[in-house]
């Protein structure tokens, strides 16, 4: 999760705090805060004598620009980055054993753990009952909705019979 974070943060201070698209030309303003070339010039097109900080609001006397190289070089690398992944991919992607390195394809229903192939020989599941994970899904899935069956008619009933009550209550 340090990760992700850290990659989050990576990306925004890769981006023009004005278009928020990645730095084009990088540019530091006298404040050190950075932006796409055009998009500083455009949003100081109109002004004469004082250039605020879209940021900060710090005025940048002379409205003066220092090309940012290596920030440029930096932004390259980030481009070429893996950012998030969409929820079809992920789902695509079998998540592996940490101890194997290998596909998790087994589910422990004594354990209620995901297992690869080599942990069903080699660890304390051996005697325990182990189904392929999409089987186990499945009915876990069908328990489930049993089980939320079953609340629903009980809530019902609590509803009926408090309705009862409230209706003995007024008469």
């Amino acid at each position: 999760m340090a990760f992700a974070v850290s990659l989050g943060n990576l990306l925004t201070e890769a981006s023009c705090p004005i278009c928020l698209d990645y730095l084009k030309d990088p540019v530091t303003i006298d404040c050190g805060h950075n932006f796409c070339c055009s998009c500083i010039q455009q949003y100081w097109i109109d002004l004469q004598d004082y250039f605020p900080c879209p940021v900060c609001l710090q005025q940048c006397p002379d409205g003066s620009l220092r090309r940012n190289t290596q920030l440029c070089n930096m932004i390259d690398i980030v481009k070429q980055l893996p950012t998030r992944r969409s929820k079809r991919k992920r789902q695509e992607e079998k998540p592996l054993c940490e101890k194997h390195n290998q596909e998790l394809s087994l589910f422990c229903e004594k354990d209620l753990e995901l297992l690869c192939p080599q942990c069903r020989i080699s660890s304390n599941h051996q005697d325990h009952l182990l189904m392929p994970i999409e089987q186990a899904a499945s009915s876990h899935r069908r328990k489930l909705k049993s089980y939320i069956e079953s609340l629903r008619k009980h809530v019902g009933d609590a509803e009926n019979g408090l309705e009862c009550h409230i209706f003995r209550m007024m008469q």
